[in-house]
């Protein structure tokens, strides 16, 4: 199946990966895939998603980490007991490099010891297999990031649900905006 992955869709594949890694988790699951359609920012996912408020940060912000924290979660006071400034650091990033910088640039470190490729959740594999069928069914070659957010949207997971209706929008509304770039993509 993975040769008829674009460059892109192999792009969402490895930042679902990373991200996967990143937390401490196990098994690549749909969060993490779905992290991957926003995190390449391509047209036939990205876009979309942009345009519909979900971003890359805010899929992340949703996701556990393996210790049980929610991934965005930063202790300051821990950080002073240590003789770290939180607060001053996060000023001095945003002077220098604009509003929201230390959210624009999660740690990328993958953790000593972890395995490098974790494997996918039943789910997620469900997912992929989905978006094969989509690309069957409008007769493409090749699957691009938008065939992989659909087979998400598709499998009607309580995670994504919960990421698409926080933005405002349904899954009916953004499947039908993917189908139409992933129309236009061929």
């Amino acid at each position: 199946m993975f040769e008829r992955f674009t460059e892109g869709s192999r792009a969402v594949l490895v930042e679902a990966q990373d991200l996967a890694l990143e937390l401490g988790s196990s098994h690549i699951d749909v969060g993490h895939v779905l992290y991957g359609c926003a995190e390449v920012r391509e047209e036939s996912a990205g876009r979309p998603l942009r345009d519909s408020g979900i971003t890359a940060l805010s899929i992340r912000r949703m996701l556990p980490r393996a210790d049980g924290r929610a991934s965005a979660e930063v202790d300051p006071e821990a950080l002073r007991a240590i003789g770290i400034d939180y607060d001053g650091v996060r000023a001095a990033a945003e002077e220098t490099f604009g509003p929201g910088a230390l959210d624009a640039a999660p740690d990328r470190r993958v953790p000593a010891g972890k395995a490098r490729k974790p494997p996918f959740t039943p789910e997620a594999k469900r997912s992929l297999e989905l978006a094969l069928r989509v690309a069957v069914e409008l007769h493409h070659k090749r699957m691009v990031p938008g065939h992989l957010l659909l087979g998400l949207l598709r499998l009607d997971d309580e995670f994504v649900s919960q990421a698409v209706e926080q933005s405002g929008t349904t899954v009916a509304g953004l499947s039908a905006a993917v189908l139409a770039r992933v129309s236009d993509a061929k």
